[in-house]
C-alpha cells in the first residue's frame, strides 16, 4: 500500500504555499543557495557519523551519489521555498535513489534516518541565520516549510523503496521456486539454475543436506503462516553467513538445500535441532550429506522420510534419516503392520486385558539402552521386575530381547503405529 498523499499539491503539481509573501525570506534562500556546497559536505558528515549504514558505503558511493542527492536535495528544498518547484520530476530523482539504496543494501530504516538527519542539518542552518533569530515568525515559517518538506520527500522515497523490496522478493521467491523444483525433479539443472545458485553463493557441488519443515497441524494452518515460518527459517540461518542456503516453498512445506561449510559440518545436528526449537509448531527432517546437484532429489526424499517420523514421534527435536533407517525401509516396504502385528501387539493386548504394561516397560527398556537399573527407575519397580516383564515379552511376542535380531525387530514394532502409513502431511 502506497504512503502518498496529495496533501498541499495545487493541479499543476507545484508546491502550494505562499512562502515569499515573508520578504524576510529572501535572505534566507539566498543563504543556502551561497552555501549549497559546504551544506553538502556537512550532511554527508553526519550521515556517516550518525548512521551505520551509510558508513559503510563504498567512498565512491558517499562522494559520488550520497552527496550529489544531499545537495540535489538542498536546491529543491530552495525551489520549494520559492514556490517554483516541479515536485513530479524533482520527486522522481529521489524515489530513483531510494532505490539505489535499497540495491546498496541500505535498510529503509537507515534511508529515512538520512532524510531525519538532513531536515536537522538544514534547520541549524537556517537557524543560527540573523534573520530568523530577530524575527521568530520567519524562523517559525521556515520550519514549518522545511518540516513539511522532508516530510513529503521521505514518503516518497519511503514507497519506492519498498516498492522495489516487494518486487525483489517476488521475483527472489519464483526464482527459488524454479530453482527447487527444478532440482528437485531432474538430474540436470538449466544454465538459467544454475547462473542463479552462483549469484546466490549456493555450491552444490560441495556437500548439502536438504532440511524439510512441516507444520505439525496441518489442519488448522493456513498460507501465511507456512510463509511467516519461512521468514523465521530465513531470520535463523542468516544469524551464520557461512551457510549460502537456497530456500523456498514447495506447496505446504520450507525446503531448505543447504550447503555444508567444512568447518559447520559437526553442527550440523545442534544447528537442526535449534531450528526446530525455534520453529516448534514445525516438525524438522534432514536427509544424509551428498554431494552434486543431481542429488539434491535424494536428499529431498530422505529428509521426507525423516520428517514424517518425526511428525509420529511429535517431540521437538530434528530427526535425521540416519535415525530413521530402518524404520524408513520398513515403511517404504510396506511390511510395517505386520512387523507390528509380530511384535508389539500381541503386548498391547495383554497390557489391555490385564491392566500390565509389558509394552511399557519394552519402550523404556529400549530407550535406555538395554539398561534394567534406569529402566526400573523410569518405571518405579524393582529390577527384578524388569527382568520378570521381559521373560513375559519373549513369551508373548516369540522375540526375546536379549537376542540381537529380535531386540531389532522389537524395536522396530515399538515405533510402528499400526494401521497408518507413517505418514505425516504431506506424506505419500
Amino acid at each position: 500500500m502506497l504512503l502518498w498523499d496529495n496533501e498541499a499539491m495545487n493541479p499543476q503539481g507545484k508546491q502550494g504555499s505562499e512562502v515569499l509573501s515573508d520578504p524576510l525570506l529572501l535572505p534566507v534562500i539566498q543563504h543556502l543557495a551561497d552555501n549549497a556546497e559546504a551544506i553538502g559536505e556537512r550532511l554527508l558528515e553526519a550521515y556517516t557519523d550518525e548512521i551505520v549504514d551509510y558508513r559503510s558505503l563504498p567512498e565512491g558511493y558517499l562522494s559520488r551519489d550520497v552527496a550529489d542527492m544531499a545537495r540535489r536535495n538542498l536546491l529543491t528544498l530552495l525551489s520549494w521555498l520559492s514556490g517554483e518547484v516541479d515536485e513530479a520530476r524533482s520527486l522522481e530523482e529521489f524515489r530513483n535513489s531510494a532505490v539505489r539504496r535499497f540495491r546498496q543494501g541500505v535498510s529503509v530504516q537507515a534511508l529515512l534516518h538520512a532524510y531525519r538527519v538532513w531536515g536537522q542539518v538544514v534547520w541549524n542552518e537556517i537557524a543560527r541565520l540573523p534573520v530568523c533569530q530577530t524575527s521568530p515568525a520567519t524562523g517559525f515559517t521556515v520550519a514549518g516549510e522545511v518540516m513539511r518538506y522532508v516530510n513529503r520527500v521521505s514518503l516518497a522515497v519511503a514507497n519506492s523503496y519498498l516498492e522495489e523490496a516487494e518486487d525483489v522478493i517476488q521475483d527472489r521467491q519464483l526464482a527459488e521456486r524454479d530453482a527447487l523444483e527444478e532440482l528437485l525433479s531432474s538430474s540436470l539443472i538449466s544454465e538459467r539454475v544454475a547462473s542463479y545458485l552462483t549469484r546466490l553463493g549456493t555450491h552444490l557441488r560441495q556437500e548439502h543436506r536438504v532440511l524439510l519443515l512441516r507444520r505439525r497441524h496441518s489442519t488448522a494452518s493456513e498460507p501465511h503462516d507456512t510463509r511467516d515460518g519461512l521468514a523465521a527459517v530465513r531470520r535463523f540461518l542468516a544469524r551464520d553467513p557461512r551457510y549460502r542456503p537456497l530456500i523456498g516453498l514447495r506447496e505446504d512445506e520450507i525446503v531448505v538445500v543447504l550447503p555444508m561449510p567444512e568447518e559447520r559440518k559437526l553442527s550440523i545436528r545442534e544447528v537442526a535441532d535449534d531450528l526446530a526449537r525455534s520453529l516448534d509448531a514445525f516438525v524438522v527432517g534432514v536427509s544424509r550429506a551428498h554431494e552434486g546437484e543431481a542429488q539434491v532429489a535424494t536428499a529431498y526424499r530422505e529428509a521426507a522420510d525423516a520428517s514424517r517420523v518425526a511428525y509420529a514421534r511429535g517431540d521437538r527435536r530434528a530427526y535425521f534419516y540416519t535415525d530413521v533407517l530402518l524404520q524408513s525401509v520398513i515403511d517404504r516396504s510396506g511390511l510395517g503392520d505386520v512387523v507390528h502385528a509380530e511384535t508389539v501387539a500381541p503386548l498391547i493386548a495383554y497390557d489391555r486385558k490385564h491392566g500390565s504394561k509389558l509394552s511399557d516397560t519394552l519402550r523404556a527398556y529400549i530407550l535406555h539402552r538395554l539398561n534394567l537399573t534406569r529402566t526400573a527407575e523410569e518405571l518405579s519397580v524393582q529390577p527384578n521386575t524388569v527382568r520378570y516383564r521381559l521373560d513375559r515379552i519373549r513369551e508373548l511376542s516369540g522375540r526375546d530381547p536379549n537376542h540381537p535380531d529380535d531386540l531389532i525387530l522389537l524395536a522396530l514394532g515399538v515405533r510402528i503405529d499400526p494401521g497408518s502409513s507413517h505418514e505425516g502431511p504431506g506424506g505419500s
